[in-house]
């Protein structure tokens, strides 16, 4: 399927090669090099080129099915794709579908409609090409879609964790879900690699921060179990990891773009209410176009209106924000993808690319954090039934990662692995970003006693997840216990297992009593905090973790000093081990 060209050889002859507004990203799989391009240039600009690069790569049998969630429908992403394919003389399908982790499983993908437009189009000689465009959730699910129905596979991310983290690996997967109740994630799943991995950049500026959190959570785990890959120690840490030398790099640099992190979150507060109002038009336009009297003049309106709209956000980010300012977000927006495209071809590239072995790594933190979102998510759908407003409590994968990072860093505290300064730079991966509460647990304790869910059954909840954890399968796990991953020392080592099996994972196994103690103490929110400086300069004897004020973020000292010493600390550490 031609599913390891490169950016410039998958453009058919005739298609001029990449353009300056295209920036690859170089990643492998299985030796294999996946196209990834970020198209910097205008939104409109950027749907042009991908249908022109669709309708010329898969050629005039092309069956594009757009799939594309809840929120982006409502933004126009998917159906802005569908048009110009279709303007393009390549007639498709349009799927939207509902968006959530809860609705990650066959039933809500696997939809009849779906399924028969995918047969009629196959009958019809028809090369079905399905075009996920959204989130992680989309892209998995829709992906696992593409491997069922041996159709090509095109990702179009809307979020940086469906950028960065998803689409560079080759797992997709339905979740376990019963009664909206998510009861094992990523269970059912297969090995599928797009053909493509096409991002307009411009969709990021209508995110909301639990995304951008999120994506930072997924980041915080990479920067703890990897930390500064490429030095001396780094080297040592990973020389059983064949790509390890070809892609290693500092992957803590995220923690030097600190500053766009905070532009970006106060640019998306500063417009919200113009998101909102294309959504509302957006969903508004839906309704017009499933509706019994379409009207054409209506509908041409209210795609008008939302273009609109959109204009004046992009606007705000390209004509009001300082030109400092918005290079530091992008600073902050290209670190971030490109060392966690870069984490993921050190093990993905040669040593292990179905992740069944070294690159289990990157399930570090997600045992607790799979369990509180999949327990959290049944909440949801409790407080939704109940007409309670659960917006503050909601959390993303991502922020359920990054809580669960602090929460690894204290087992592994506790049974003695991670002390002094080592605890100090692992739990301030995390808390570095949380001025703006991304993290804190106190809203999620507030939605569970708006439901009288005690702490007993908080626990016992995530515990029930976690038993079911598609890592048990790997190794011996004795009653009581749960297969989990655990750094000592300090960011970048890990701990390793006498166990044979476990070894070769990372893998090792942590009492369920442990486990229960993090979350517990969570619940009560002692680990509702945030990195300080507390003096001038940004040295590492000034750091410390103090509880995080209900004000704003100015009002706990500056993050890039904070930044700027939590790097002099690492970098420390580092140096002291090879002494």
């Amino acid at each position: 399927r031609d599913q390891g060209h490169s950016v410039r050889t998958c453009l058919p002859r005739g298609v001029p090669g990449p353009l300056a507004e295209e920036k690859p990203a170089p990643f492998k799989i299985g030796a294999l090099e996946l196209p990834m391009v970020t198209y910097e240039g205008e939104y409109e600009s950027g749907v042009a080129r991908l249908a022109t690069l669709l309708r010329e790569h898969f050629g005039p049998s092309c069956f594009p099915v757009v799939a594309v969630g809840e929120t982006g429908d409502a933004l126009g992403y998917g159906w802005d794709i569908h048009r110009a394919l279709d303007a393009d003389g390549v007639s498709g399908f349009y799927f939207a579908h509902a968006s959530g982790e809860s609705f990650k499983c066959p039933e809500a993908f696997g939809k009849p409609e779906l399924l028969k437009e995918i047969s009629a189009a196959k009958c019809a000689g028809r090369r079905i090409v399905v075009i996920a465009v959204g989130g992680g959730v989309n892209g998995n699910a829709m992906g696992m879609i593409a491997a069922l129905t041996g159709s090509d596979f095109v990702e179009v991310p809307t979020t940086l964790m469906h950028y960065n983290d998803a689409t560079t690996s080759a797992k997709k997967a339905f979740s376990l879900v019963v009664d909206g109740q998510i009861l094992s994630k990523n269970i059912l799943g297969t090995f599928y690699l797009p053909q493509l991995v096409f991002c307009i950049s411009e969709v990021f500026l209508t995110l909301d921060s639990s995304s951008i959190h999120a994506a930072v959570g997924e980041a915080a785990k990479t920067m703890s179990m990897l930390g500064k890959a490429d030095s001396a120690a780094g080297q040592q840490d990973f020389h059983n990891i064949l790509g390890a030398s070809e892609f290693a790099s500092d992957f803590t640099r995220i923690i030097q773009t600190i500053g766009g992190f905070e532009q970006l979150i106060l640019f998306l507060h500063q417009t919200l209410n113009l998101k909102n109002q294309a959504l509302e038009v957006g969903r508004a336009l839906g309704s017009a176009r499933h509706g019994a009297e379409r009207s054409t003049e209506r509908l041409e309106a209210l795609e008008e209106r939302r273009r609109g709209v959109l204009k004046t956000l992009r606007g705000v980010f390209h004509g009001e924000l300082p030109e400092t300012a918005r290079g530091e977000v992008m600073s902050f927006m290209t670190a971030i993808n490109e060392e966690v495209i870069k984490a993921k071809a050190m093990f993905l590239a040669y040593s292990d690319p179905f992740e069944k072995y070294r690159a289990l790594l990157f399930e570090y933190a997600h045992t607790l954090g799979h369990g509180v979102e999949a327990f959290m998510n049944g909440l949801y759908r409790r407080a939704a039934a109940l007409d309670i407003d659960y917006t503050e409590a909601f959390r993303l994968h991502g922020q359920c990662v990054g809580m669960a990072v602090l929460w690894a860093g204290e087992m592994s505290r506790e049974l003695g692995h991670l002390e002094g300064d080592g605890y100090l730079a692992h739990q301030s991966l995390v808390y570095l970003f949380n001025r703006f509460g991304g993290f804190d647990f106190a809203p999620l304790r507030r939605l569970c006693d708006d439901l009288d869910v005690s702490v007993e059954e908080f626990c016992e909840g995530v515990l029930k997840v976690v038993r079911r954890d598609n890592k048990r399968g790997y190794c011996h796990c004795a009653s009581g216990s749960s297969v989990d991953q655990l750094v000592r020392d300090r960011p970048g080592c890990l701990l390793r297992s006498s166990d044979p099996g476990a070894e070769l994972r990372y893998l090792v196994e942590v009492s369920e009593d442990a486990q229960r103690r993090v979350l517990e103490r969570a619940f009560d929110g002692e680990y509702d905090k945030v990195l300080v400086c507390s003096r001038g300069a940004g040295t590492p004897e000034a750091l410390s973790l103090v509880a995080r004020s209900s004000g704003t973020a100015a009002s706990q000292g500056s993050a890039s000093v904070a930044a700027e010493a939590l790097d002099a600390l690492i970098t420390q550490l580092y140096r002291h081990d090879l002494q």
